[in-house]
């Protein structure tokens, strides 16, 4: 039941298993309530079929989709405080995991300390990325418009003293090699290139975006390379609970770099790591860029030229709107992402010493444990309840195509 939630990209399955006969399912019918702003809480909730909307006071219309293998109010689940939204199943109902809060006592044996322990350590990245999110909202579109590429950026203008090669080639393929094992994750579109280097994480935008200021930070001439595909080709890395989202539209745009070299534009695609490749495409060795030659894998895959695709100067055309997703409803998309790729996530400070911890005392370890937990979701609750950040799930200008 919790195998293909976010808690079994930190959790092995023995813990999960474990995990999962403390809770119990819970069926929603269309629109019924999970609950109300304002309520008391005391469970949390992982979607195994379905979804479920989340609604802010007053409003009628959800700020917030969440679908299978996502997780909902793990801050009431820990805190105790107040739903700061209301949670309805969606149009086909759903089914739920749900965990009470009376799991967590001051009498509990070694078995049940250490299996709360890893559950926490298990929740803590995933109220880490939320509230990262909520603390750094998206940039002015405008402003994106204008400097998405920020190659004279500091962080950028030192990272390639590194990654410079002996001459043009060399660098290129340092740059595609450093860009295209940085996970590729869905959610955070709208960031400037800066941002997606602090991230750790991008797709297919934001690692383009950064790897174009990377070439032209190093003075070479990089754009942005453009293809459409069918959404079929990357439903191997896209949870099965999310495919109707992608058959929605029926091409999908597919940005990459692409450097010019002489007079040639070569396509130079680093957005996904040889992993990846072998999900997306597994009968092919992807050996990723080589000078003098173009990469660029999935109009091979489509029996097209590698040097056919539009290019463009800047991304405005995609900064310049927002996404119809935001990370909060999103995050559960990463799933297989995660998992080939290991489970690249914010890992709080606090987590590292708790594996050392366990060999020697699992009563020390759960405590430290419960007190980071209580930590991260303080935090995450106080940005909640007094941000006035753009609502989730709700855009400016939404774009006409998916971008993956």
């Amino acid at each position: 039941m919790l195998s293909h939630s976010k808690l079994s990209v930190v959790l092995k399955p023995d813990y999960l298993a474990r995990l999962q006969v403390l809770g119990q399912p819970l069926e929603l019918a269309p629109g019924e309530h999970l609950f109300r702003t304002g309520e008391p809480s005391s469970t949390m909730n992982v979607i195994i079929r379905g979804d479920v909307n989340l609604y802010k006071p007053g409003q009628d219309l959800p700020v917030v989709w969440l679908g299978p293998g996502d997780i909902l109010g793990e801050i009431g689940f820990i805190l105790r405080t107040p739903r700061t939204t209301t949670a309805r199943a969606g149009t086909q109902g759903c089914t739920l995991w749900q965990l009470d809060r009376r799991v967590i006592s001051s009498r509990m044996d070694d078995e049940r300390m250490e299996l709360l322990t890893r559950f926490f350590i298990g929740l803590a990245p995933h109220a880490r990325i939320r509230l990262n999110k909520l603390q750094e909202p998206y940039p002015p579109l405008k402003e994106l418009k204008e400097n998405h590429c920020d190659h004279q950026h500091p962080l950028i203008q030192h990272i390639v003293e590194s990654l410079a090669g002996m001459d043009s080639w060399e660098t290129v393929h340092n740059i595609s090699e450093f860009i295209r094992y940085i996970p590729y994750r869905i959610g955070f579109w709208n960031v400037r290139a800066s941002r997606t280097l602090q991230l750790g994480f991008g797709m297919c935008t934001t690692k383009t975006n950064l790897q174009v200021a990377l070439l032209r930070a190093c003075e070479l001439d990089a754009a942005f390379g453009e293809i459409e595909l069918p959404p079929e080709y990357l439903k191997p890395i896209i949870p099965e609970g999310y495919h109707h989202i992608m058959a929605l539209e029926p091409r999908v745009k597919h940005f990459f770099a692409v450097i010019k070299i002489g007079d040639t534009w070569y396509p130079c695609d680093a957005n996904y790591s040889p992993q990846v490749w072998k999900v997306l495409d597994p009968g092919r060795e992807q050996t990723g860029f080589t000078p003098g030659a173009p990469f660029n894998p999935f109009c091979e895959m489509m029996g097209r030229s590698a040097f056919e695709c539009k290019r463009y100067d800047d991304l405005r055309h995609v900064m310049g709107k927002r996404p119809f997703y935001d990370a909060d409803n999103v995050e559960a998309m990463n799933i297989i992402l995660d998992r080939i790729q290991g489970p690249f996530l914010m890992i709080p400070e606090w987590v590292v010493p708790l594996h050392y911890l366990m060999q020697y005392s699992i009563g020390a370890a759960y405590q430290r444990a419960f007190a980071g937990i209580v930590t991260e979701m303080e935090r995450l609750y106080s940005v909640l309840t007094v941000s006035s950040a753009r609502p989730s799930g709700l855009s400016e200008t939404e774009p006409k195509s998916a971008v993956f």
